[in-house]
């Protein structure tokens, strides 16, 4: 067995242990006010260490957000171009797709939500930031697009297609942080029931 078979493993678990530790640190404290030495103290180890693997905190930042964002965005391509399917009901599997992206990578989908365009030009190299933007872009559009085609079939009301696709994702978001919030204090968790209830907006947009 050569030197890197022997070693891989180990490395592998460091750095699933360095962005495990940075994906709490970026948690609790933000994106902007975490440091390399807060991650560091996490996973206990030595700040060097994660110099070995990751060049700054906004690489660490990448490496731990870009992956689950590139993966739910290729679902929502493929369910918007899904023109079998009825416009409400991809509209529906858009919703269930955002909730599974969260149910699985928690700590990416709190990440991505807190982004902010402002701040994060100040912290990330340009051609990541433009990465991220380009994806969100792409992920609000398939709404759009799928609203779009629910109108000039005459499933939906004659709206501004963009507006709905923002306050359809806006209205994920504040479920999500309200039901979440409600556990924070001990009760019991209603995210997924929650989640139903996006057929309100569903049944709002139809012509009749």
């Amino acid at each position: 067995m050569g030197n890197t078979e022997r070693t891989q493993p180990g490395k592998n678990a460091r750095i699933k242990l360095i962005l495990d530790s940075a994906a709490a640190v970026f948690r609790e404290k933000g994106f902007r006010d975490s440091t390399i030495e807060d991650i560091a103290a996490r996973a206990q180890i030595a700040k060097g260490t994660i110099y070995l693997y990751f060049k700054s905190k906004s690489d660490l930042y990448f490496c731990l957000v870009q992956p689950a964002l590139e993966c739910i965005s290729k679902h929502l391509v493929q369910i918007a171009e899904d023109k079998e399917d009825d416009s409400d009901n991809r509209l529906r599997r858009l919703g269930r797709a955002i909730y599974e992206f969260y149910d699985k990578d928690v700590d990416a989908y709190h990440l991505l939500i807190r982004y902010n365009e402002e701040e994060y030009s100040k912290l990330l190299p340009e051609d990541r930031l433009e990465q991220f933007k380009c994806i969100m872009r792409c992920n609000l559009k398939q709404g759009e697009i799928v609203i779009q085609e629910g109108i000039e079939k005459g499933v939906f009301k004659d709206v501004n297609p963009y507006a709905g696709a923002v306050i359809f994702w806006s209205a994920f978001i504040g479920m999500i942080q309200f039901q979440e919030n409600r556990m924070k204090q001990g009760r019991k968790d209603y995210r997924q029931a929650t989640l139903d209830y996006l057929e309100i907006f569903i049944d709002g947009l139809r012509s009749h």
